[in-house]
């Protein structure tokens, strides 16, 4: 990202202008009225920012389009209910899919993972979609809300991505809604894949973007053996090319064939980040859990490179590698950034949210340039997985 004006196709894409642009998005909007800007929810600590032409987020559409076939969706009339849920920002991935998509074929509910439970489930009584996208983190809420009886579906599809589902998440939701989910797997980088009708791994779409699974070295792991990273390389994005970019998820290739017929590679096992909700003390007594996703604005703010959030006890702390036009200017942006993130709290309904921004030169990492593990309650570099 720091050499990110260097590599763009089109020299009127720059960062910094790209970054205060999408900060004042309220909506679907082109760039320059040809490009997709869409900016990473920030899992790796440094989000990430890729631009698309028309061409090469017709071919994301093409993968999702790809992906909800194989869980079944399809033309009807009446015309299917799609209910996405997914990033607040417009500038997310999962807000621009939706609307790309909301063109008429199907009716779309896009909703922000951000706007508290009782309001999604609000909502999604009254939309009654057939076919429900969303995190598994956020899956586990409205489990919970319809095995209380407050949410009230009958989702003929069901559909999770961008975080680890394990095994008791997967019968957690069979139990709550009586279908078995399809786990997606998509990354603004490029790289997506879908689990097919026999729900034993998720096949990439290799055909679209080349995908390696390495050791920490670099060097390329067999079949059936566990990787450190993915290297990917996107052959649609024309606009910004990305040639064996790191993903840092770890994942099983399987080496035998799949059932289905396919050929597409298939990974048997993704070993990736958990995910990483925070419990907070509510005004109620309670407790409130805490999306990576309500930490959006440190991912949209430019003077913000690198963060990490980090909890010890009821207190949050921000820890953030600014930008060098922040190291250079005068902006309290210790001040700035804990006032809004301690207001998003209280939105929330966090009682009496603690929050303290402290500034690093770096962020703790391995030898292999991943976040290093830290002795503390609970801690995530940047947002969700892939979009991750």
């Amino acid at each position: 990202m720091e050499h990110f004006d260097e590599l763009v196709c089109d020299p009127r894409l720059r960062r910094d202008q790209l970054l205060g642009w999408v900060g004042q998005m309220t909506r679907d909007q082109l760039y320059l009225d040809r490009y997709r800007v869409l900016l990473t929810s920030g899992s790796s600590g440094r989000p990430g920012l890729f631009v698309y032409d028309a061409a090469g987020w017709r071919s994301i559409a093409a993968q999702f389009l790809r992906s909800s076939s194989w869980a079944g969706l399809r033309p009807s009339w009446p015309r299917q209910r799609v209910a996405w849920l997914g990033g607040a920002a417009p500038s997310h991935i999962t807000r621009q899919g939706a609307a790309t998509l909301a063109i008429g074929l199907h009716r779309v509910l896009a909703l922000p993972v951000t706007l508290p439970l009782p309001q999604q489930v609000q909502a999604l009584n009254q939309f009654q979609p057939t076919y429900l996208n969303v995190y598994p983190s956020v899956a586990m809420w409205l489990a919970d809300e319809q095995q209380a009886g407050r949410l009230r579906l009958s989702p003929q599809m069901l559909v999770t991505a961008a975080e680890l589902r394990t095994p008791e998440m997967t019968q957690r939701l069979v139990d709550a809604f009586g279908v078995r989910p399809f786990d997606v797997y998509g990354s603004t980088e490029g790289l997506f894949g879908s689990e097919c009708q026999h729900h034993q791994g998720i096949h990439l779409f290799e055909d679209t973007t080349l995908v390696e699974n390495v050791d920490p070295d670099g060097q390329p792991v067999p079949a059936g053996q566990p990787g450190a990273r993915l290297l990917v390389t996107n052959l649609y994005n024309l606009v910004q090319p990305l040639l064996r970019l790191e993903v840092t998820d770890l994942v099983t290739l399987d080496p035998d064939p799949c059932p289905c017929g396919r050929t597409l590679v298939r990974v048997s096992t993704i070993h990736g980040r958990s995910d990483d909700v925070l419990s907070l003390p509510a005004r109620d007594g309670g407790r409130v859990d805490v999306h990576p996703l309500h930490f959006a604005l440190l991912t949209r703010d430019p003077h913000v490179r690198e963060f990490q959030v980090v909890q010890d006890g009821p207190v949050l702390r921000i820890l953030i590698v600014p930008s060098q036009a922040a190291a250079a200017s005068h902006d309290p942006l210790e001040t700035r950034l804990g006032q809004a993130i301690a207001q998003q709290l209280r939105g929330l309904g966090v009682h009496d949210p603690q929050v303290t921004v402290e500034r690093r030169h770096q962020l703790p990492r391995s030898a292999g340039g991943k976040d290093r593990r830290l002795p503390i309650t609970n801690r995530f570099h940047g947002l969700a997985g892939p979009a991750r």
